[in-house]
């Protein structure tokens, strides 16, 4: 079965797969190493409403990875926030879906590090896994929830409306 995308969902999906890779590579200094906060990630949330944002995402962190310093972190990377991406897509609730690429990232990035970076695993995971709760969790909820307010940025995300003047 052939199934024909749209230019417009096309677009859509590079203009968020850009704007998360230059929002890392502009924030490089915490957006690489042991002891990361990729203010990125706070766009991963947006992956608990439609698919496409999975393959953004992926792309994003792909492109973005190219400018790590380590060229292990374009396959573990990518494939971490691949793997977070589709799980948070089929939990479907933002505030179990944060803690997803926590896990996803500090295993696989934190494995990455351990095994081509000479860091502690345990260093590594905590480091990676600690920088994805802050990003996605403690920053990105609270702008989800704001986010919602916005009809607009509803319609383009995919998520639901909720009128916060009621």
């Amino acid at each position: 079965m052939s199934r024909k995308v749209s230019a417009a969902v096309i677009a859509e999906i590079a203009v968020v797969a850009a704007i998360y890779a230059a929002l890392t590579v502009f924030l490089a200094p915490f957006s690489y190493g042991a002891v990361q906060v990729r203010l990125s990630e706070v766009l991963m949330l947006l992956c608990v409403y439609r698919k496409r944002w999975c393959v953004s995402l992926t792309i994003g962190c792909m492109i973005a990875n190219l400018f790590s310093g380590m060229a292990a972190d374009f396959l573990f990377g990518t494939i971490a926030t691949f793997v977070a991406a589709i799980l948070m897509y089929c939990v479907k609730k933002p505030a179990a879906a944060s803690i997803i690429p926590a896990i996803a990232n500090g295993f696989l990035v934190g494995g990455e590090l351990w095994i081509f970076a000479d860091v502690p695993f345990l260093l590594g995971f905590l480091g990676v896994a600690a920088g994805e709760l802050i990003a996605v969790a403690v920053v990105g909820l609270p702008m989800l929830r704001a986010a919602r307010g916005s009809r607009l940025l509803c319609r383009l995300v995919g998520m639901p409306y909720r009128d916060s003047t009621k």
